[in-house]
């Protein structure tokens, strides 16, 4: 009885061991992924385009003329183009 309870906390730790890998890898690809026009969404849930890239930050545009510097790691998703 006991081995059966050991063997299921084992599964759920390398379950949420996997998941947290994932995550790691998908939020690198996203930062690698950021380029000049590319329109993001911070995680405090602000919308702008990315106007310059550097080493560890990014300076994105909210509205025009109003620039944020912000790090790579702030950013939540990319929002795919608007087509006009």
């Amino acid at each position: 009885m006991d081995f059966i309870l050991l063997a299921v906390l084992g599964a759920m730790i390398l379950l949420l061991v996997n998941q947290n890998r994932k995550r790691k890898r998908d939020a690198a690809n996203l930062v690698e992924t950021l380029e000049v026009g590319s329109h993001v969404i911070l995680h405090a849930g602000i919308k702008g385009k990315v106007v310059a890239v550097n080493d560890e930050d990014l300076d994105i545009e909210t509205t025009p003329g109003t620039k944020l510097k912000v790090l790579k790691q702030a950013v939540r998703a990319i929002q795919p183009a608007e087509e006009n």
